[in-house]
């Protein structure tokens, strides 16, 4: 049993970074989405790092989620 992993340029990546870097771009887009709607969304400190662990794990199970 090993990680899956992604050939980049001839170097293998652990698919749990590229499923990370999803999430933080997913959180990133919506604390954008949230500023430009002027939503406020509570404690930032919890929220956003919540939405990047929500959509990490989306990503994760939606590729290789079995």
């Amino acid at each position: 049993m090993h990680c899956p992993s992604l050939n980049i340029f001839g170097t293998f990546f652990p698919s749990w970074m590229f499923c990370s870097l999803v999430g933080i771009v997913g959180a990133v887009a919506a604390f954008k989405l949230f500023s430009a709607l002027h939503i406020g969304v509570g404690p930032r400190l919890l929220v956003y790092p919540s939405i990047a662990l929500g959509v990490t794990s989306l990503a994760w199970l939606g590729w290789y989620g079995h």
